[in-house]
């Protein structure tokens, strides 16, 4: 039997407890940083919030380790 979130005797595994409170850092980071920021790339400029920021740049980082897990899985089989 596969347990993802959950031990398979029912107890929650610490992995699920270090990812709850770096969330929960991680929102709080967010709500405190709520200003206007100006981002300049090549030849772009563009005003954003700064959680807008934050947000894409959690989102992307995720999804780069996700699509590298795989990778390393793919790899190993």
């Amino acid at each position: 039997m596969i347990c993802r979130f959950r031990e398979c005797n029912g107890a929650v595994g610490s992995k699920t407890i270090v990812i709850i409170v770096l969330l929960s850092i991680f929102t709080v980071f967010i709500l405190q940083n709520t200003q206007v920021v100006e981002i300049q790339f090549l030849f772009w400029k563009i005003s954003l919030s700064r959680v807008v920021l934050l947000i894409g740049a959690l989102l992307t980082g995720v999804l780069i380790g996700l699509f590298i897990g795989w990778e390393a899985k793919a790899k190993s089989k």
